[in-house]
């Protein structure tokens, strides 16, 4: 019987409190990069969706005959943060259906979110670990040694060395890189010298790469990005894929020197958005690993996690 095709996800696991301002409703669930992407991964198993041919950007997969994520065997190697409120991520990680291997996590920072949603302010705050290679390296090294891995996604929550390591020990063109909003994360992707299978990037994410990169123009408005500045940001960053979360406009992916935007379904303008980009990563990196179709992964990779949102604050 043939392997299945196995994705081993690098990053952290945070418990998160979402609390509902005028309600006062709290409820509890399981944040960080790593977690969001595993647990999006995991929890569309046995969702069909064949192989197809065509373009990556016209929603076309690399081919083969791909049975969408069910076939997928998922390990989060994550950095847990236990410092959060209500239940450990550890348990938290108990309910999901994925392996877990925990690594170490040192220097920890605090963060709060606030949204608008349905009309009502909501905040989510937890905290999260720094992952550093001293503290993931010799891990990484083990699991992928084992030869069970088809596609790894890491994220900039990663330091510099860690992410750069990781990238010279995957083969080229299998790596997914989750970006993140700051001047270290753009140094970090550019300067890594090594084919990235995909980087994935929300509305402003990308538009401050844009602009420190001068892709940009000066006063270009940072909720329109063409097609142009996609495939030109995409080669900067070395990405054989660059996708783009635009949050009520759907997503953008860009490959092969061509872009096309995805009209999502309709979403309301006050949806809790949080984590839609990470689930977008699962879409994307589930769909090269089976062979699916691209566009209709993403698109029921964030359609499942603003539901998830939702129901975690009703």
């Amino acid at each position: 019987m043939p392997r299945r095709p196995g994705i081993l996800v690098v990053g952290n696991a945070i418990p998160e409190r979402v609390r509902r301002a005028e309600s006062g409703a709290e409820a509890l669930r399981l944040g960080g990069v790593g977690a969001i992407t595993a647990g999006a991964l995991a929890g569309a198993a046995g969702q069909g969706g064949g192989g197809g041919g065509g373009s990556d950007c016209d929603g076309g997969g690399d081919g083969g005959s791909g049975d969408g994520y069910g076939g997928l065997a998922v390990t989060l190697l994550a950095a847990v943060s236990d410092d959060g409120p209500g239940m450990t991520a550890q348990e938290l990680l108990g309910q999901q259906v994925y392996a877990v291997r925990r690594a170490a996590a040192q220097g920890t920072a605090g963060y709060s979110r606030s949204v608008t949603v349905r009309g009502e302010a909501q905040e989510t705050e937890g905290v999260y670990p720094t992952i550093t290679w001293s503290e993931i390296g010799a891990a990484v090294a083990e699991e992928l040694a084992s030869e069970r891995y088809d596609w790894v996604a890491a994220d900039c929550n990663l330091n510099g060395e860690a992410l750069f390591e990781l990238a010279r020990r995957v083969p080229a063109g299998r790596l997914v890189i989750n970006g993140t909003a700051d001047d270290r994360c753009e140094r970090i992707l550019a300067t890594i010298p090594y084919a990235k299978g995909a980087v994935t990037l929300n509305r402003s994410e990308a538009a401050l790469l844009l602009r420190r990169t001068g892709i940009f123009k000066k006063g270009s408005g940072w909720r329109s990005i063409a097609d142009d500045d996609a495939v030109a940001l995409a080669r900067r960053l070395n990405a054989q894929r660059l996708l783009l979360t635009l949050d009520v406009d759907g997503w953008m992916l860009a490959a092969g020197g061509a872009a096309f935007q995805h009209r999502s379904a309709a979403a309301p303008a006050d949806s809790d958005f949080i984590g839609a980009g990470d689930a977008a990563t699962a879409g994307l990196i589930g769909a090269l690993a089976t062979g699916a179709p691209l566009a209709p992964a993403i698109a029921d990779a964030i359609a499942r996690r603003l539901e998830g949102n939702r129901m975690s604050a009703a």
